[in-house]
């Protein structure tokens, strides 16, 4: 997920909540980007004929648990990404009636 220019940073009073959330949004889209290049790279389950036995049945399962973990991280990223969009927009709602 990214989240494309943010554009102008308003201001919403003086506690800078909205700069901060703007910046905290860049952060996790720049975290999004890293999950998305690891998960490109995950090397294939199959091992391509490096492993065999007992040594093959643990490459593939640590495989597949790390996979998980990135699939669990890049879901986290994602919703915490649609939570800090929703705070900005609450904050923005916020302030037009200032």
């Amino acid at each position: 997920m990214t989240i494309g220019t943010i554009g102008t940073i308003g201001t919403v009073g003086d506690s800078g909540v909205d700069v901060a959330l703007h910046r905290q949004l860049v952060a996790l889209d720049a975290v999004a980007g890293r999950i998305a290049h690891a998960r490109s790279a995950l090397p294939s389950a199959a091992g391509d004929g490096v492993w065999s036995g007992d040594a093959r049945r643990m490459y593939v399962r640590g495989l597949q648990h790390l996979a998980v973990q990135v699939q669990s991280a890049e879901a986290h990223v994602d919703e915490a990404i649609r939570n800090t969009r929703r705070a900005i927009a609450a904050l923005d709602d916020g302030s037009h009636g200032r």
